[in-house]
């Protein structure tokens, strides 16, 4: 018998990023970790409704609403009064103001106060307004990485003392050990070649019809360090994954001469990344702000050498297993690639030491955490057989 409802605002897990992939895979392994709590899983499209079918303690329900703020704040109470929820969990930020059932949530970043020239006006004002507000209403919550609650604590009077590190992973397929037949097909497929660079990049921010351009990817000033390095002698190609970023740079006068040796990939799924980071040389990762960095544990995982940027929490996740780079600065970010293109050695030490940073940095473990902090707030209940053993 499931002793207890946790109501997931899980709206999120339509998302196709990081917070999309943060989502799916925490709420499998809580579920998973925790057989005897009911989930109740809000979504607000079917597009993900089979995306838990196969857990038992998995209760989805859809709710289609008019706008973010009315499921926010109608609909999702209502359903967690409806189904008799003990608490409300949000993966990402946002909670009902108006439940008397306690609420945790998720601090998935602090971008808007770091680099907020990346986001239009409204959304800085919405997040000045609103997330004081959602961090006063929680119980409790819980954060992507220590770098974000530092600058929270240094950036707002938001009051992160209690806040719970929980860190993200990666998916069972990233992975150092090669399927030889997939590696190939993937590389026929795309078209790499033998050798070259990997960058997974980021043009558009938002879900849904929110979608808006991101500047924070930062792929102008990647595309011109790769010019510099390849005018240096470099003469490794550039594989690019993400969607739009061939069109969005040619919207900002990016010629044929700049991009050329510059393989655009587009969109690939999560199940089919890891392969793109086991044929790659090296990875590089030059976003201005990452909150965690999930691409940046894929790469260890999958062993491939790895360029970040030295900002926000990019060096903690690194943890020292990864080549750090100026983002803002293209004559780094072109030395890097010169250094670790060129150096055998080199990135043997940062295969080696990455493949060792990724095993600390797993979905079970921020579950496990996660889990931690809903069951202060809200323990199991005991069976009367079980309370009747422990009285006698």
């Amino acid at each position: 018998m499931l002793k207890r409802t946790i109501a997931v605002m899980a709206r999120l897990v339509d998302q196709k990023d990081g917070l999309g992939i943060y989502g799916q895979y925490l709420l499998r392994e809580l579920m998973k970790a925790d057989p005897e709590t009911r989930y109740l899983i809000l979504l607000e499209t079917p597009a993900c409704e089979e995306l838990f079918s196969d857990f038992h303690n998995a209760q989805v329900v859809v709710i289609p609403a008019r706008s973010k703020l009315y499921w926010d704040q109608v609909s999702v109470p209502r359903a967690a009064r409806q189904f008799g929820a003990d608490l409300i969990f949000n993966p990402k930020f946002s909670l009902p103001f108006f439940t008397r059932r306690p609420c945790v949530f998720v601090q998935q970043g602090s971008d808007w106060y770091v680099n907020p020239q990346n986001y239009p006006w409204w959304d800085n004002l919405y997040i000045r307004l609103m997330l004081p507000l959602y961090s006063w209403k929680a119980t409790r919550t819980l954060a992507i990485s220590q770098t974000t609650l530092d600058d929270l604590a240094h950036c707002t009077r938001i009051d992160v003392s209690h806040s719970v590190v929980s860190y993200a992973g990666v998916g069972s397929n990233f992975t150092p050990e090669r399927d030889a037949r997939a590696l190939a097909e993937f590389r026929d497929e795309y078209h790499l070649p033998e050798r070259f660079i990997l960058t997974v990049a980021r043009v558009l921010h938002g879900a849904q019809k929110q979608i808006r351009i991101y500047p924070g990817g930062n792929n102008e000033t990647l595309i011109r360090a790769y010019r510099r390095y390849r005018a240096a002698g470099g003469d490794l190609p550039l594989a690019v994954v993400g969607a739009h970023v061939e069109e969005y740079l040619r919207g900002r006068a990016f010629t044929d001469a700049d991009l050329k040796d510059v393989r655009f990939l587009g969109f690939v799924p999560n199940q089919r990344l890891h392969l793109a980071y086991q044929l790659a040389e090296c990875f590089v990762l030059a976003t201005l702000c990452e909150s965690f960095g999930i691409p940046i544990v894929e790469a260890f995982a999958c062993g491939c050498p790895a360029i970040v940027p030295n900002t926000c929490s990019a060096p903690e996740i690194a943890g020292g297993a990864a080549f750090l780079i100026d983002p803002r600065d293209e004559a780094d970010i072109a030395r890097a690639f010169t250094e670790v293109t060129g150096s055998e050695q080199l990135r043997r030490r940062l295969r080696e030491q990455g493949i060792q940073r990724a095993r600390t940095l797993t979905w079970k473990e921020t579950a496990r955490r996660t889990l931690a902090v809903l069951n202060e707030v809200v323990p199991l209940r005991r069976s009367p057989r079980a309370t009747s053993a422990i009285m006698h």
